[in-house]
């Protein structure tokens, strides 16, 4: 059927991701309580009848909200983010003799998924929630690259025995999405604020080799960790 004059063409696509962006956007302000499908609609700019025929229950759009997250974060933290092939570039330690590219490999991964925590902390600590309590938290696109990359870190040769990597991937994402709590009582400016995502990336970095990395690793580590940690103020 022929667009009318003046009548803007339908693209479900997009009026799903605009629906989602909004939900993001309401979730993350007021939480799941203040997110109904009709609120959703009037930001996304789209009518209520439309809407509905994404996301028939509110349920489904805050299911389908966190899973947009979910893929957002993969985006922003991982090289090449989808889910095929081996794990991308980041917590990825193949053997000794790549040390040098995987320490900075790990240092470019713990930045960045520092700075999106810090710079979407509502929603970062809404998506965790949920993600933690999963019966199985693997069905989430980016906790299941993320402990896959802890496994193959675990069964490396630069890696101590004996991980938990469950364990370790809980306090790790914990220890990501609360920190950015501290931030915001603690930072006015955006300068501020990557100032903090690189601390506490480098924090990570530090206690990595305390109780992941083999001693062997140590003197590459602290090579990076005295040329690149941006010192207190």
């Amino acid at each position: 059927m022929a667009v009318k004059k003046g009548q803007r063409k339908r693209d479900p696509d997009a009026t799903r991701v605009a629906i989602l962006e909004a939900a993001k956007t309401i979730l993350a302000k007021d939480g799941a309580e203040g997110l109904s499908v009709s609120s959703v609609a009037k930001l996304a700019g789209v009518n209520r009848g439309t809407a509905y025929q994404h996301f028939q229950v509110k349920e489904d759009l805050i299911r389908a909200t966190l899973d947009w997250v979910s893929h957002q974060l993969l985006d922003a933290v991982f090289v090449g983010g989808d889910l095929g092939g081996d794990p991308p570039d980041g917590l990825l330690l193949p053997d000794l003799a790549h040390l040098p590219e995987v320490i900075n490999g790990m240092a470019e991964f713990n930045l960045r998924l520092a700075e999106y925590a810090i710079e979407n902390p509502d929603i970062g600590r809404i998506w965790l929630y949920d993600v933690l309590s999963l019966e199985n938290p693997r069905q989430d696109v980016f906790y299941k690259r993320f402990a896959q990359a802890l496994q193959t870190l675990a069964e490396s040769d630069a890696s101590l025995d004996d991980l938990d990597v469950e364990v370790l991937a809980v306090l790790m994402l914990t220890g990501y999405f609360l920190w950015p709590v501290w931030v915001r009582a603690h930072t006015r400016s955006k300068k501020a604020r990557k100032e903090m995502a690189a601390r506490f990336a480098a924090e990570v970095l530090r206690l990595s080799m305390h109780g992941v990395l083999r001693a062997d690793s140590h003197a590459l580590m602290q090579a990076y960790l005295k040329s690149n940690l941006i010192k207190k103020s």
